[in-house]
């Protein structure tokens, strides 16, 4: 499986990119701490999971979403975030992502099986049948 990690956070891009890159379900990470630079690797790279921070600096992923989800249709977007307001993870749903995990609600191992987890199922903008 295929991650892009898309972080401002340095200790965060590293860690995922450590715990990611050392599970065996996982062929390739590639990170970055810039949304416009995350429009244009999943663009050229397509990968099967992006993991998108809420905040990068002063933006907001639901700006970049909606584009995010035009360039990769069938890529699982989650958002991670440290934030616990509903109308913020509404949002980015509704923007494109397919959900919202937070940060701290997570063991280490729970959050990677969650990233990690099959693509056997419907993704954003499917039915589910």
């Amino acid at each position: 499986m295929r991650v892009l990690i898309v972080d401002d956070e340095v200790d965060i891009l590293d860690l995922l990119d450590i715990w990611l890159t050392d599970d065996p379900r996982c062929e390739e990470v590639r990170r970055t701490d810039n949304l416009d630079e995350a429009l244009s690797t999943v663009t050229a790279w397509t990968p099967h999971v992006l993991v998108l921070d809420f905040y990068i600096g002063k933006r907001t992923c639901v700006e970049i979403l909606p584009s995010l989800r035009r360039a990769c249709p069938r890529t699982r977007i989650i958002v991670h975030t440290a934030s616990r307001r509903a109308a913020e993870a509404a949002g980015a749903v509704a923007a494109g992502a397919d959900f919202v995990i937070e940060k701290n609600h997570y063991s280490i191992d729970a959050l990677i099986d969650r990233i990690l987890e099959p693509l056997d199922r419907p993704q954003h903008g499917d039915s589910a049948g």
